[in-house]
C-alpha cells in the first residue's frame, strides 16, 4: 500500500525499483519495505541460484509479479548493472563486497567503481533517483567515552589518512571506502550534470528481525544479538559501543530516499540511540528469564550526537507515523529465532 505521508512520490506508486545487494540482511529490508509501498522490485545478487528462496519468499508475500531477481556477479565489471536497470525508475544501491577488506587498493575501487556503475546505469536507462548505502563509518568511527558532534558535512576524514599507512584495520579500510564512494558519486553527479537525484543513507549497527536467519544466518551486527544469547562474548570483545536503528527503520529510509520528493541530495543519518552490548544483556535478561546473562565485561558509552539523525526521524514520523523503534522491540526481533 501506499507510504501514508507521502500521497504524490517522486517515483510513481507501481513502477519498478532496483535493489542491489537484495539477499542481505539490510537489502532484503529494503525490499521489503519498498514490496510493501507498492512498488516492483528487480533484486540484483551475485548468484540467484543461492538466493532463490528470497524471490520465493517475495512471490508468495506480494505476488508473483511483484519481485524477481537478477544476476549481476561482479558490480565492478564494466556495464554491470546496464541490463539490471532497464525499464526502472529508481536504483538503491545496497551491495557492498567487502572481500579483501583489509587491502585499501582492492576495497575501496571495488566499493567506489560499484556505486559508480550503479549510478551511471541508473543515469543512461533514464532513471529519476538513486540511493546510495553508506554508512555511520563514513562519519566518524566510534570513539568511546568522548563527547563530539557530527553534521550532515561530517566525514571519516581520519581514516582516510589511515589507510595511507601501512596495516591498516578492516574497519577503518570500510569507514574510508565509503567515504571515497560517497564522494566519487557526488564528484560523478556534477561533473556530468546528471538529473538523476542522488540520496545516501547512514545507518549504525542494524539490529532487528531477519527475513530468513536459516538463509541469511546472522551478519554484521545481526550477530551481536546471537553471540550474547549463546553467551559467546570473546568474539564481541573488540565491538566498540557505538549507535543503533532498527533495520526496518533503515529500509524505511532507503525508501524516503527514493520517494520523498523534497528529501534530494541528501544524506540520511539511520542513527537511533547509543547502544553497548550490555544494553542488549539488560534486555535480555528481562525479556527471557529462563536463561542466564553474566555482565559485559566492558561498559563504556558512545558519547557522540548525530544532529542530523533528528531530520531522518521527522521523515520517519512524516511519511510512516511512527519515529524510531526503541532498543527493546530491536533486540527481541533479533531475538525471535533463537527462543
Amino acid at each position: 500500500m501506499p507510504i501514508p505521508g507521502i500521497p504524490q512520490p517522486a517515483v510513481p506508486y507501481g513502477s519498478l525499483v532496483v535493489i542491489s545487494g537484495v539477499s542481505g540482511f539490510i537489502g532484503s529490508h529494503v525490499a521489503d519495505q519498498t514490496l510493501s509501498a507498492g512498488y516492483r522490485v528487480r533484486g540484483t545478487t551475485r548468484d540467484v541460484s543461492k538466493s532463490q528462496w528470497l524471490e520465493d519468499y517475495f512471490q508468495t508475500k506480494y505476488g508473483s509479479d511483484m519481485f524477481h531477481l537478477a544476476s549481476v556477479p561482479d558490480m565492478e565489471a564494466p556495464d554491470a548493472f546496464n541490463e539490471a536497470a532497464q525499464g526502472a525508475v529508481g536504483f538503491i544501491h545496497v551491495a557492498n563486497d567487502m572481500q579483501g577488506s583489509r587491502d585499501p587498493a582492492v576495497a575501496i575501487p571495488r566499493a567506489v567503481n560499484g556505486a559508480l556503475n550503479a549510478a551511471k546505469a541508473s543515469s543512461e536507462a533514464g532513471l529519476k533517483r538513486f540511493v546510495f548505502t553508506s554508512s555511520s563509518f563514513a562519519v566518524t568511527q566510534p570513539k568511546p567515552g568522548k563527547v563530539f558532534t557530527l553534521t550532515a558535512e561530517s566525514f571519516n576524514e581520519e581514516a582516510v589518512e589511515r589507510i595511507k599507512q601501512p596495516g591498516a584495520d578492516g574497519e577503518t579500510v570500510y569507514s574510508a571506502s565509503k567515504v571515497e564512494a560517497e564522494r566519487a558519486l557526488s564528484r560523478w553527479a556534477k561533473e556530468n550534470k546528471s538529473s538523476l537525484i542522488i540520496n545516501t543513507v547512514q545507518p549504525n549497527a542494524n539490529i532487528g528481525p531477519l527475513i530468513n536467519a536459516e538463509k541469511q544466518g546472522y551478519p554484521t551486527s545481526a550477530r551481536w544479538v546471537k553471540k550474547l544469547w549463546d553467551q559467546d562474548y570473546d568474539s564481541l570483545r573488540d565491538t566498540p559501543p557505538q549507535h543503533f536503528v532498527n533495520v526496518q527503520d533503515d529500509a524505511r529510509l532507503h525508501v524516503i530516499g527514493l520517494v520523498h520528493p523534497q528529501v534530494r541530495g541528501e544524506r540520511l543519518f539511520a542513527i537511533a540511540a547509543p547502544v553497548n552490548l550490555q544494553d542488549i544483556i539488560e534486555i535480555l535478561r528481562e525479556s527471557y528469564p529462563f536463561k542466564h546473562w553474566e555482565d559485559f565485561p566492558t561498559n563504556e558509552r558512545d558519547l557522540s550526537s548525530f544532529i542530523p539523525s533528528r531530520r531522518a526521524e521527522e521523515l520517519l514520523i512524516e511519511a510512516y507515523g511512527t519515529g524510531f523503534i526503541g532498543l527493546v522491540e530491536s533486540v527481541k526481533g533479533n531475538a525471535a529465532n533463537l527462543v
